[in-house]
């Protein structure tokens, strides 16, 4: 614990523990502690501690991408945003999602808006399988700090936000993505 915060230690890397606003978005998994996956751990939250805000897993299918993600999250009490990409993902796919309210179609928000305006992590899962034009734009998001969304709305960085006028959505200091390949 410093200064009140509790922290999450492994190897000789510290990193704070968040108070979830929602903790049911929080992971809770069962994982067991195989040294090869503990290191891996480590070297994670040794990139969030160095304040990398994105990373990439990639490795082959079934060796523990979403367990070791989830289990960091859990770790760390963070929120998660979940997207599985296939080869038929849309960009609008990106940013809206449809959701049954009352009987009815409506669209909202896809989880990347939500997980940049709550300040979550946004796990991106099979992103070798979505279509170039979705890999281009989750790269423009992450390299550029900017993303138009459908509806007319822009997801900008602090430092674009601050030049930025109409209808903008500031990305969220906490928000991270988490992609797995």
């Amino acid at each position: 614990s410093e200064n009140g915060q509790p922290m999450i230690k492994i190897g000789h890397v510290s990193q704070p523990v968040l108070q979830p606003e929602n903790p049911a978005l929080v992971p809770h998994i069962e994982f067991y502690n195989i040294p090869k996956h503990v290191g891996v751990l480590q070297e994670m939250i040794k990139d969030f501690a160095s304040g990398e805000r994105h990373q990439l897993l990639i490795g082959n299918q079934g060796v523990g991408k979403n367990k070791l993600a989830d289990r960091l999250l859990q770790l760390l009490g963070r929120e998660r945003e979940y997207m599985q990409l296939h080869r038929d993902t849309t960009v609008q796919a990106l940013t809206l999602a449809p959701s049954l309210k009352d009987g009815v179609v409506v669209w909202e928000d896809s989880p990347l808006v939500r997980a940049c305006l709550h300040g979550r992590v946004l796990m991106i899962d099979e992103a070798d399988k979505a279509p170039l034009e979705v890999v281009c734009i989750l790269k423009a998001l992450v390299e550029d700090g900017e993303m138009v969304l459908a509806d007319g709305r822009r997801i900008v960085s602090d430092a674009v936000a601050h030049k930025a006028t109409g209808n903008i959505i500031p990305i969220h200091p906490n928000f991270r993505m988490l992609v797995l390949a």
